[in-house]
């Protein structure tokens, strides 16, 4: 199993989960494609599934708010967990109770790392996820209040600082791109527990921001990330340092992807 596990937090902390998604069809390949491929089914569906079931029996750690980006995968990801979630808090209630419905809130900050490897196949055709409309068509389990707090800008230019995703995008940029969406999210929801799913160099840079620091030379935390690894962070209040629970954990995974050497990035 890769995961680093830290002391339980009591009850009534923050908890903010970050999530990768697991086995894809077709699967990714850099600088080739397929780059909005959906979850393998039925392995990445279930994969999903026992990640919703690790989210619903976590009791005090269990997210009232799950984000997505909108690259297929992640949204197939973040639709089957807010399902399973919703389906447990139901099963765990008197039939006269209507227990409260969590959904599925599409952050386009989240998005997939602005690079050609990753979004451009190998006849220069640059790969753009779906639109809302197209994944309200698909999922219905997407909150339509909800406003991406770092929505995708247009193409970047030399002059652009503004921490919006931007194509093309380096390092140092998806870092700080991934840190003010997450601050973003945090500000909005400052003391709920929240789940982000979201791609491996997204999930990686967040959990930087909460441990603190601004790269991957300065963590002693942050390392690969296994195909569906969860990593817990959690803090005592809005202004108490965030403590790290577990990372890239893969415990709850099916099989020999529970050892967590499957697609690790």
């Amino acid at each position: 199993m890769s995961s680093t596990e830290v002391k339980k937090e009591e009850s009534g902390t923050q908890h903010v989960w970050l999530i990768r998604y697991g086995a894809t069809y077709p699967g990714l390949i850099e600088n080739v494609g397929n780059y909005d491929s959906d979850l393998a089914l039925p392995e990445g569906y279930g994969h999903a599934k026992a990640m919703g079931q690790r989210l619903a029996s976590s009791s005090s750690q269990t997210p009232k708010h799950i984000f997505s980006d909108p690259f297929l995968r992640c949204m197939r990801t973040g639709d089957l967990i807010v399902q399973a979630l919703n389906d447990a808090a139901t099963n765990s209630k008197p039939e006269s109770t209507s227990p409260p419905m969590v959904s599925l809130k599409i952050e386009e900050g989240l998005t997939e790392w602005q690079v050609p490897s990753l979004l451009v196949d190998t006849e220069g055709i640059r790969t753009h996820p779906k639109t809302f409309k197209e994944h309200q068509a698909i999922f219905k389990t997407i909150d339509s209040s909800y406003v991406s707090v770092n929505p995708q800008g247009t193409d970047r230019i030399s002059s652009t600082v503004d921490h919006q995703p931007r194509f093309p995008e380096t390092e140092d940029e998806l870092h700080l791109r991934c840190k003010r969406t997450l601050t973003e999210i945090l500000n909005q929801y400052p003391s709920d527990n929240i789940a982000i799913v979201s791609h491996a160099p997204c999930v990686q840079s967040m959990a930087m921001a909460l441990e603190g620091v601004d790269s991957p030379s300065q963590s002693t935390v942050v390392g690969p990330w296994s195909l569906g690894g969860m990593t817990c962070f959690s803090r005592n209040g809005p202004r108490s340092p965030w403590k790290l629970e577990c990372f890239s954990d893969t415990s709850h995974m099916p099989g020999e992807y529970a050892f967590g050497e499957k697609g690790k990035w």
